[in-house]
């Protein structure tokens, strides 16, 4: 598909690979060194909601403790993809080179598909080199932070890499997505960036103050569900408003994708462009 290849070239530059992939490794990185110099004494807030968990080193010796640390910066990869989507497209129509793509290729469809496909590729392909690059510090730095390793190459440990790196991308593609509608419709990037950010992280969780099932099953809610595997698992949500599983989140997710998308296509393909 001419469409996804020629994205690619763009998100092949070096501005776009270290100003997005780049910068989540980068922070990954300097996270997981936090943590495992302070294991045993320092406290993680998984899911963002102010309740901690203590990045012990019995915990981190665990099948899962080698995705610990890099499961905590779930709301992160959200947010790096939501400023890419949404720069993306915005800046499409910002620069007016989507008459040249519309010309190029008339059927509007198709370059929405193509160009969301190397989008999400490219969240897919950050997400996993992130992943590596934070077990690969663990594993270098496991030895002097006092953690056993030899868990996290059994059959679960495996299984709880693998199982992560899925609800990771899973939960970066509802925010990055939803970047990609407000960039449409308001074709600014500033407006749709900030739009965007500010619902994730702050609207959001003030809203969900006066209607607590926006804080149970909104957007940013589902995001963070599937990431840690489930807000009911891992009780963070306190008794008043109880967490969703997996499940739901996954189905959540679900449909805030499919809505996005084809509010997405629908302006795409219906909208006049003039400039």
């Amino acid at each position: 598909m001419r469409a996804f290849t020629s994205e690619w070239v763009k998100l092949s530059r070096r501005a776009t690979l270290l100003g997005f992939g780049g910068i989540m490794i980068a922070f990954t990185l300097l996270f997981t060194i936090l943590a495992l110099e302070g294991a045993g004494g320092r406290s993680i807030d998984l899911d963002g909601s102010g309740s901690e968990t203590s990045a012990t080193t019995a915990l981190l010796s665990l099948p899962e403790g080698s995705v610990f640390v890099v499961t905590d910066m779930a709301a992160f990869f959200g947010i790096v993809a939501l400023a890419l989507f949404a720069s993306n497209l915005a800046g499409e129509f910002h620069r007016g080179t989507i008459r040249m793509l519309f010309v190029t290729e008339p059927n509007r469809l198709a370059v929405l598909a193509g160009k969301l496909l190397a989008l999400s590729s490219f969240v897919a392909a950050a997400i996993a080199a992130t992943l590596a690059t934070s077990i690969g510090a663990g594993v270098l730095m496991a030895d002097r932070a006092g953690v056993e390793t030899a868990a996290w190459w059994t059959a679960d440990g495996l299984t709880a890499i693998g199982t992560t790196y899925l609800d990771l991308t899973a939960a970066a593609f509802i925010p990055a997505l939803i970047g990609a509608t407000i960039a449409v419709l308001t074709r600014s990037t500033t407006i749709a960036i900030s739009v965007g950010l500010g619902w994730f992280i702050l609207a959001e969780t003030l809203l969900g103050a006066f209607w607590g099932g926006l804080s149970r099953w909104g957007p940013a809610a589902a995001s963070n569900a599937i990431a840690v595997g489930g807000t009911d698992r891992v009780g963070m949500m306190g008794a008043a408003a109880p967490g969703i599983s997996h499940a739901t989140a996954i189905l959540l997710a679900l449909g805030y994708s499919v809505a996005a998308l084809i509010i997405t296509s629908t302006v795409l393909s219906r909208r006049d462009v003039t400039s």
